[in-house]
């Protein structure tokens, strides 16, 4: 019998928590440094737009790797994959940490893109392939908290020790130190892949997929990954610029955004998921997209530290339930053996999402000269979203029967 074949009684077995533990390692490490990025690009002689050009390549090398990630991680041996995909985060970091200008900047950034289009599927997919199938909503929504509390200290926590580097040491010391850390904490995730229990699929499986073509998409997981791109590329915003345009207004200890956002998130995630296995996608999607729009508007408008506390907390409400209904949908709407699949289309919109993001929001910064209005124009890509939601509902719904 396979890992997809087991029938699991509780989310809370040993494959389950061994995903967890390295997820959250992995999200710890990301966002460690992810505030920083844009930031030291810029150091490195990188002007504004092409600083949004080297945050979401990240995502777009990810985007463009995909049609070999998802065949990988659905016919090879996930375990295998994980310790690549894990000794890769190691050595991209330190890549990370000797960048003496900017392309060697990109081409750190280039691998961290690959990395990330094999690990952040995987993740989904065993996440999955442990939890009950009455438990899917919760156990998904409890997966990400690893990944809120991450967000609370990670972005905190790395600016942090990179202004106490830069101020010990001089010059970019901080930001190396940073990268170091985030190195470490990879080489520590290796840990838990290693304790996780895993068992292939026979061939008689593998063969029931077919040519490794056939397991780039799952065509029934296009429209939850349109929707995915979307509010992905919103949010994505918050996490790139949010430094610079406490800058722009003169707020200060802006940090302290991003740990109120992961606290909201830490108790939405799963208390979201509870209400999704309890009352189905749709009568949580549309509270969570008004948050979510309402978290933009508010955070646009903000001149101090507390109205974007106010922001945070809407944010953390929209993504932290939309996130984990978009990724139920994915991984439900298709056989178990078709996970790998699934997630891997799920990331295709993500890495879009994520890529174009920071680059639309470079642009309309250039244009109009203020952060602001980048976050105000950042609803129209949920307004988009919600329309498309409710226009394919229908089919939606029919393939979680």
């Amino acid at each position: 019998m396979s890992i997809t074949e087991t029938q699991y009684k509780t989310m809370w077995n040993r494959g389950y928590i061994c995903a967890f533990i390295a997820n959250a390692l992995l999200c710890f490490s990301q966002n460690f440094l992810n505030t920083l990025v844009s930031e030291y690009a810029g150091i490195l002689g990188a002007g504004t737009v092409m600083a949004g050009v080297i945050t979401g390549l990240y995502f777009g090398i990810s985007f463009a790797a995909r049609p070999f990630s998802g065949p990988a991680i659905t016919k090879l041996n996930k375990k295998h994959i994980m310790y690549f995909a894990y000794g890769m985060g190691v050595i991209v970091n330190v890549v990370y940490a000797v960048s003496a200008n900017t392309g060697m900047f990109i081409v750190a950034r280039i691998l961290h893109g690959i990395q990330f289009a094999f690990i952040g599927s995987l993740n989904l997919v065993l996440a999955a392939d442990y939890l009950p199938k009455d438990k899917m909503g919760s156990g998904l929504g409890f997966f990400g908290v690893g990944g809120a509390i991450t967000t609370a200290i990670g972005p905190t926590i790395g600016m942090s020790v990179c202004d106490w580097g830069n101020a010990t040491f001089g010059g970019t010391a901080g930001y190396k130190i940073v990268f170091l850390v985030s190195a470490a904490c990879m080489l520590v995730s290796i840990l838990p892949c290693a304790l996780m229990p895993y068992k292939r699929e026979s061939k008689e499986e593998l063969d029931k997929l077919g040519k490794w073509y056939n397991n780039i998409i799952a065509v029934e997981s296009i429209f939850p990954a349109i929707l995915m791109l979307l509010f992905s590329m919103s949010s994505i915003m918050y996490t790139s610029y949010m430094k610079l345009f406490a800058q722009e207004r003169g707020i200060e200890n802006i940090g302290y955004y991003f740990t109120v956002y992961a606290i909201v998130l830490l108790a939405a995630r799963p208390l979201c998921g509870k209400l999704l296995d309890k009352y189905g996608i749709k009568k949580i999607f549309y509270p969570a997209a008004v948050c979510f729009v309402a978290s933009f508007l508010i955070v646009g408008s903000s001149h101090t530290l507390w109205m974007t506390f106010v922001g945070a907390v809407l944010a953390a409400i929209g993504y932290g339930a939309i996130q984990p209904s978009i990724q139920t949908l994915c991984v439900s709407c298709v056989d178990p053996l078709r996970r790998g699949a699934a997630s891997n289309t799920n990331y295709f919109g993500l890495d879009l999402g994520y890529f174009l993001g920071p680059i639309v929001g470079g642009f309309v910064v250039d244009i109009s000269g203020s952060y602001a209005t980048m976050y105000y124009t950042a609803v129209i890509p949920l307004i988009l979203g919600t329309i498309i939601f409710t226009a394919g509902w229908g089919k939606f719904k029919n393939y979680l029967k």
